[in-house]
């Protein structure tokens, strides 16, 4: 529960809010769960958005080829614990650490250059055109794609807590 009055003077008032919000504990102590949760949720919504577009407005299937990309990108990113890229734990193979920040770079730019691409597909072949849902849809998805990349691997904590 809230300290008396915290909403009602604005932030005045509010020095005793934080302290006395059980839900803060709870959400640190579900990090994990609560950021993989969310992450497929985007994940899906953004699918859902092409699959929508394809079937009510046929999207080509070329253009359904950067959401692909942008999905393979999600899994390289997410595929390099911290401690790999920091060379705490990953020492051995091929490369080592460098190939695991190599790893990551490569599937940032794969899922960063699908958003640019969609963005671009967007306005030069459906909004041009009069296809405005069609571009929409191709943009969500890969958009949603990528915020749920980041949500996946910098909103987890660095401790399983399953």
């Amino acid at each position: 529960m809230s300290a008396p009055g915290c909403l009602d003077r604005g932030c005045e008032g509010c020095q005793g809010c934080i302290d006395d919000c059980s839900c803060i504990a709870t959400v640190a102590a579900n990090r994990n769960p609560i950021s993989s949760v969310v992450a497929g949720l985007l994940f899906g919504v953004g699918w859902w958005f092409v699959i929508d577009g394809t079937v009510n407005t046929s999207i080509e299937d070329k253009h359904q080829a950067i959401g692909v990309i942008s999905s393979v990108g999600l899994f390289m990113v997410n595929a390099i614990s911290s401690e790999m890229l920091s060379g705490e734990v990953y020492t051995d193979g091929f490369l080592g650490t460098t190939g695991a920040r190599v790893w990551l770079l490569i599937g940032l730019v794969m899922s960063f250059g699908s958003l640019i691409a969609s963005t671009w597909v967007m306005i030069e072949v459906y909004i041009k055109h009069g296809y405005d849902y069609a571009g929409a849809c191709v943009f969500l998805q890969n958009c949603l794609i990528f915020i749920s990349s980041l949500v996946f691997k910098f909103g987890r904590g660095s401790e399983p807590s399953w």
